[in-house]
């Protein structure tokens, strides 16, 4: 573990980081992360056998859903896709750089925190989605999201929450997951939030807790969308990691990328390289008084 005399921030070609208030998010809001966070929704969707909605929402002429987190909407322009034009749809995220140039008329924007949803979203949405925050909330962040998730949501509604398990290759992995470790632990994240999602769900007041889990391989060519989505994250959080000195893990900007290149290729050459994606989903109460 680096000590505070090994902090020196690290020369390096930085990108572009939103600067919302006290926020912990590790990735970058440039053009080339929209990119990103756009195959990544592929990928999720196709290891998932094109499923965008898991929970079995109760039959309606429309309904009201929240993509918590929206980024560039990919889940949420898909799902418009999929639901009666009569549904509303809206997604909020810090930063409004990632939301996209163009929507269907049934589909809204706004910027905020998610551990603060606005009073009047009270019991309005029929569904809750929110994927992949491991890299934005904190410890004591979590509680506060899933008790917001559920004050919003009407009795019976659902939540769906989307988050990377654990993943294994070789020695270069493992290395590699001690950095990471230490990033999110600067920075109070939890790097194994799916191990502990279930147990928030409860603490949280929710019921019908279910969880689904793909292995998607991440060698040769069938690997390849899910290489290069989690190599390309993980050399998204370069800054993050050089503003801490490397963490002790890395001196300069040209170990970092080296770094990286042999993490992937570890990967694309090791025949049973995985990584674990889970979908939780889980209901509110019909018969609760919510007074979060």
């Amino acid at each position: 573990m680096a000590t505070e005399s090994d902090l020196t921030p690290i020369p390096h070609d930085a990108r572009k980081y939103h600067n919302y208030p006290d926020s912990h998010y590790v990735l970058p809001t440039d053009e080339q992360e929209v990119e990103r966070l756009r195959l990544q929704h592929n990928v999720v969707k196709n290891a998932f056998e094109g499923r965008l909605i898991f929970p079995p929402l109760k039959s309606q002429s429309s309904y009201f859903v929240l993509d918590s987190g929206v980024g560039p909407a990919a889940w949420l322009l898909d799902v418009a896709s999929e639901l009666s034009v009569s549904a509303i749809l809206h997604g909020v995220d810090l930063e409004s750089r990632l939301f996209p140039h163009s929507r269907p008329t049934n589909v809204s924007f706004s910027v905020g925190s998610i551990v603060s949803l606005p009073e009047e979203w009270k019991n309005k949405f029929d569904l809750v989605n929110q994927r992949l925050l491991l890299t934005a909330l904190t410890r004591s962040q979590w509680p506060q999201t899933l008790g917001q998730i559920h004050r919003v949501l009407s009795p019976g509604g659902w939540v769906q929450l989307g988050e990377v398990g654990t993943w294994h290759a070789g020695p270069v992995s493992e290395r590699h997951r001690r950095m990471l470790h230490a990033l999110f632990d600067s920075r109070e994240l939890l790097l194994d939030v799916s191990m502990e999602i279930p147990e928030l769900l409860r603490k949280a007041k929710f019921d019908n807790i279910k969880v689904e889990v793909r292995n998607l391989p991440l060698a040769g060519e069938t690997g390849a969308d899910a290489r290069n989505n989690w190599i390309g994250a993980f050399r998204a959080v370069k800054t993050p990691i050089m503003r801490l000195g490397g963490l002790g893990f890395v001196q300069t900007e040209e170990e970092f990328d080296h770094f990286l290149d042999e993490l992937e290729r570890e990967w694309d050459s090791t025949p049973d390289a995985e990584i674990e994606f889970h979908i939780f989903y889980a209901q509110k109460p019909t018969d609760t008084s919510d007074s979060l």
